[in-house]
């Protein structure tokens, strides 16, 4: 899924950082690091919101593998 955040990066909504905030809530944040934007996933259904979440994760923590 594409998508493009205030700051102007484009790219796909899974490549964003999945963070949860102070309120309990799982969200994914811009990786830029001069933006930072949270995005809550409100849109999209829940089953939806937790796959794209749930992908977001696992790209992360594959980034982190093969930087290690």
């Amino acid at each position: 899924m594409r998508e493009v955040c205030f700051c102007g990066r484009s790219g796909e909504i899974e490549d964003r950082e999945p963070v949860l905030t102070d309120k309990a809530r799982w969200v994914l944040r811009c990786p830029s690091e001069a933006c930072g934007h949270l995005d809550d996933l409100s849109w999209l259904s829940e089953e939806a919101s937790l796959l794209v979440w749930g992908e977001a994760r696992r790209r992360r923590e594959g980034c982190s593998r093969e930087a290690a």
